[in-house]
């Protein structure tokens, strides 16, 4: 009986204990799912809020002519092989770069590199992000409709560093390009939002993206030389605002790029597994979520392949805009390591359609080749 009362008492304790602290157990569960859980709900519910649209991004949308009585008439056009052409403007000025997409009759983009004044208020070329905050809360998700259609997109870390977007309420955006050794403001691209979700530099979360649509008017090949043209213009200005010499322009190089660009595209079960050969393929499409590059180990194969040697190498695709995807490297630090060496070098572009190779080797015999600065 003894034991039995012993027993009955260390039960009854027990039970006071479960039901006096159970409320205590259940608050610090709760607790402790509330402090994982609600900083990943935060950021991928709040959608962005847009800033007053002025300077350059209030001519978007607007008559290609009313952009020229205030720049002027382009000082060159570049074909881009699809629905749009590349007009440059001030290229003469050596401190300011401005170039627009156009379909011929409105302004579908504008990219500025270096000074730009009053016409890209509220910022300002040299301002910090730190500085950027000030202005505007950076975004890292947008949803957008198009055509009835709901797309999403998500900007990553990096992305809100060194890309981040910028809503105007006029139904424009500003992708800002920050240098990465300086952290400063160095290049701005405004653009509607069907140029933004055709080029889609940030990842898709929802939807497919609209498509650029080849010309059925324009020769391919002579629009491919057009855009190697340019890209070796925008890839020189870069490097000179930032104390480097130019890249010198190698016939062989060139060839070289060429032959690797072909090789790479007309035999890619020969360099990539089945894999790699399906994200290129989406990358191409609709349902694009980033682009393709080759790594390193693919590209060394590739070099191997044709024995050749080379300092640095880029593959990417899709490739629309050549200006848009270099001021992109130039604020990625995996691409800026690759075209800011100090020393002497040869460089060769390639395109084929949205196909972009970049080869630099180097300079070892000190080829005086000619340079851009007859189109600089």
């Amino acid at each position: 009986m003894k034991r039995r009362g012993l027993l009955f008492c260390g039960l009854f304790v027990l039970a006071l204990i479960i039901v006096y602290l159970q409320p205590v157990f259940m608050q610090n569960a709760s607790d402790s799912r509330m402090t994982i859980e609600n900083p990943i709900k935060a950021p991928t519910t709040m959608n962005y809020e847009p800033i007053a649209a002025q300077g350059l991004a209030e001519l978007i949308g607007e008559p290609v002519s009313d952009f020229e009585e205030i720049y002027g008439l382009p000082v060159q056009t570049y074909r881009s092989g699809y629905e749009f052409e590349i007009r440059v403007y001030n290229q003469l000025d050596d401190q300011q770069y401005v170039e627009i997409n156009t379909d011929g009759e409105s302004v579908q983009a504008i990219k500025v590199i270096g000074a730009g004044g009053s016409s890209l208020a509220p910022f300002a070329m040299g301002m910090t992000l730190t500085d950027l905050t000030e202005l505007t809360m950076i975004y890292p998700n947008f949803t957008l409709t198009q055509n009835d259609r709901t797309i999403s997109f998500e900007l990553m870390e990096e992305d809100m560093n060194y890309r981040p977007l910028v809503a105007f309420d006029n139904g424009t955006f500003a992708v800002l390009f920050f240098d990465q050794e300086t952290a400063q403001l160095q290049a701005i691209t405004y653009l509607d939002q069907t140029t933004l979700l055709k080029l889609a530099p940030y990842p898709l979360t929802e939807g497919e993206r609209p498509l650029f649509q080849v010309s059925q008017t324009i020769d391919q090949a002579q629009a491919d030389l057009e855009k190697e043209t340019l890209a070796f213009v925008i890839i020189d200005k870069l490097r000179n605002q930032i104390g480097l010499e130019s890249f010198v322009q190698d016939t062989q190089t060139h060839q070289d790029a060429v032959g690797l660009l072909a090789d790479l595209t007309n035999n890619l079960s020969d360099h990539l597994t089945s894999q790699r050969i399906h994200s290129y393929q989406r990358a191409l499409s609709s349902e694009k979520t980033s682009n393709f590059v080759l790594t390193n180990d693919e590209w060394q194969e590739l070099l191997a392949a044709k024995e050749l040697e080379a300092s640095a190498s880029i593959f990417e695709a899709p490739v629309y805009d050549p200006t848009f995807t270099i001021l992109s490297w130039f604020s990625n630090p995996r691409f800026t390591e690759r075209l800011t060496h100090e020393q002497s070098e040869k460089i060769g572009i390639a395109f084929s359609e949205a196909n972009m190779v970049v080869l630099v080797q180097e300079d070892v015999e000190g080829t005086e080749d000619s340079t851009s600065d007859d189109l600089r």
